[in-house]
């Protein structure tokens, strides 16, 4: 019997195909909301490291020659004690030409053999200027490097802030732009706030960041609520790296300004990579106080401020770290997991 006779139409089935998620209606589509926020709000980027804080120090840099001296001298009311820090690039990088420049500067008024000295004099200058910054930035490097290993809290996460001005000069809407600062860069107000919300939102856990660093802190127990306690600890680690770090610095940076002051390097070329290399080698020898006729302080001052220099950037490493795994051993500090605040 025919089917099409009784008016029934027959259809083909198949198996359904799955459709993908849709991204509106119940759902929420968190790329979209990652994407906003990072376009409107403050918040930390995700990408961390070496190449961040290079353009940090490039953003720094120019808007302290284009946005930040022009604002200050005008008395904007906009300023701010962010800008206030970043303006100290500049004045450092000045003293520091003209330090070398002095030194060189008139050669073209010496005779040749005087000319020849004062050019000698400004390399070895150069080399003092440019180590004295290597060895501060360095010893910050290896120390924070350290701390982060050890505890998880990385002291040189960078945060970009969106700071509103308000209107002046006419203006109907104040601009915003954008700062970036440390996440840690005050020992009191670190941004708690940010970690937090970065957490929740890239990690799926406000206390993300809190939980790791509870677990390098030997709190093998998820903590409740570990702002308590865990903010405590931060608190405790920046504070004392930044005071040993302060120290620490301006003897390695001293230990590179004698180091750079060596006559081996007076004779640099700094063209040739054979001259630095030879110079360097010949000037870490002078350094740690090799060669003839030299007396007992020569023999043995580059050796001390090596030691010095060692010394200071592992204690500024390790006494943080130390006192950051230190566990309460009375009742009265003793931290309950269980509960959401310290036993009392």
């Amino acid at each position: 019997m025919c089917v099409r006779c009784f008016g029934v139409k027959m259809q083909r089935i198949t198996n359904p195909v799955a459709k993908p998620v849709p991204k509106t209606g119940y759902y929420i589509d968190k790329e979209k909301i990652k994407e906003e926020h990072a376009k409107n709000e403050s918040h930390i980027p995700q990408k961390q490291g070496f190449l961040t804080n290079a353009k940090v120090y490039a953003h720094k840099l120019t808007n302290d020659v284009v946005t930040y001296f022009p604002k200050g001298f005008q008395g904007s009311k906009n300023s701010d004690f962010y800008e206030y820090l970043s303006m100290g690039i500049v004045p450092n990088l000045i003293g520091s030409f003209m330090l070398i420049y002095t030194s060189c500067g008139a050669n073209k008024f010496f005779n040749a053999q005087d000319s020849a000295s004062a050019s000698k004099g400004a390399k070895m200058m150069g080399m003092g200027v440019v180590l004295f910054a290597l060895g501060k930035w360095l010893h910050s490097k290896i120390s924070n490097f350290g701390v982060k290993k050890s505890t998880d809290i990385n002291l040189e996460q960078k945060y970009i802030n969106k700071n509103a001005e308000l209107p002046e000069n006419g203006e109907k809407q104040g601009i915003v732009r954008e700062q970036k600062p440390g996440v840690y860069d005050s020992v009191t107000f670190f941004r708690d706030d940010l970690l937090a919300y970065d957490g929740e939102l890239n990690h799926g856990s406000r206390y993300y960041y809190k939980d790791k660093i509870a677990k390098k802190a030997g709190i093998d127990k998820p903590l409740n609520s570990p702002d308590q306690e865990i903010n405590k600890r931060i608190r405790g680690v920046k504070a004392r790296t930044t005071a040993l770090q302060n120290i620490g610095k301006y003897i390695v940076a001293a230990t590179c300004v004698a180091l750079g002051s060596q006559e081996a390097f007076g004779e640099i070329n700094f063209r040739s990579l054979k001259s630095i290399k030879n110079s360097f080698k010949k000037g870490f020898k002078q350094f740690l106080g090799e060669g003839k006729d030299r007396s007992f302080i020569h023999k043995h001052a580059g050796k001390a401020l090596l030691g010095l220099s060692v010394v200071s950037t592992l204690l500024s490493w390790l006494i943080p770290v130390i006192a950051f795994k230190q566990k309460p051993d009375t009742l009265k500090t003793q931290l309950d997991p269980n509960k959401e605040t310290e036993v009392c």
